[in-house]
């Protein structure tokens, strides 16, 4: 597969994946998907990758969705919420599926799908100054992603809740002192703190890491179908109201959305 939205090498029994469309903050939609799971099926079937890195490219992990892409479909009839949903949640669901351990290196902004994707990831080291948001909300729509599983499992349905009705801001330090994130550390020692990881479960007992991934999901996300096709099914209604395209365009016109409910 020709890859126009990720970078994928492997160093070093490691496979590094890089979200890279820096000039939008690496959002994730239906066209990054498929690349996301054609590098991790590399991964997955390569013996001598023993680890996966995934991070973005300039600065940021991922901002999440596509505004723009949402603005244009608006304008022009066209609904790609579903297809986006089941493109991007079987490839989520490819992570937790790789027998790989599976690093987040995240640094900069990170919201919407961009923390379902670190969520997914068996460790996430995060700066502990990154900005995060819940932001489904603000554009009236449902966290999509395998969000709801995932963070309630991570921090409990009470601050999932308030993180996902709320779309507010929070920090990466938070984050990680909520359970959300594996390690939050000061901007410089990101790196060192990522490559402690990587060295680590680089050159452990890789089937041994494979079968207890297996063994948490088991245990975890057995509900994963039933969540996804929900998540489908409800994020295509939201998408059939008056509420989502004023809050699209509240946002690029840097306004305050004025909701009806509808």
């Amino acid at each position: 597969m020709e890859l126009q939205y990720v970078l994928f090498e492997v160093k070093d029994n490691v496979g590094y994946i890089t979200l890279n469309r820096p000039e939008k903050r690496n959002p994730l939609n239906v066209d990054v998907a498929p690349e996301l799971m054609h590098c991790l099926d590399a991964c997955d079937y390569d013996d001598e990758v023993r680890a996966v890195v995934i991070r973005g490219a300039g600065g940021n992990f991922s901002g999440g969705g596509d505004i723009n892409t949402m603005k244009y479909r608006i304008d022009n009839g066209i609904r790609g919420t579903r297809q986006a949903c089941r493109a991007l949640g079987a490839a989520l669901w490819r992570i937790r599926n790789v027998k790989k351990p599976v690093i987040a290196w995240i640094e900069g902004a990170i919201a919407g799908a961009g923390i379902a994707l670190a969520l997914a990831c068996d460790f996430s080291i995060i700066d502990e100054a990154s900005k995060a948001t819940f932001a489904f909300v603000n554009v009236g729509f449902i966290p999509d992603c395998g969000c709801s599983l995932f963070l309630s499992r991570a921090v409990g349905t009470t601050r999932a809740t308030e993180l996902m009705m709320s779309g507010k801001l929070f920090s990466g330090k938070q984050g990680a002192e909520w359970g959300m994130f594996t390690e939050a550390v000061p901007a410089e020692k990101l790196e060192e703190t990522v490559q402690k990881y990587i060295k680590k479960y680089s050159h452990g007992p890789t089937v041994s890491y494979a079968n207890i991934k297996s063994l948490i999901n088991r245990v975890n996300y057995n509900e994963w179908a039933l969540i996804n096709q929900s998540e489908i099914e409800l994020q295509g209604e939201c998408e059939l109201t008056s509420d989502y395209p004023e809050a699209v365009n509240a946002f690029l016109s840097k306004r305050k959305p004025q909701f009806t409910g509808k």
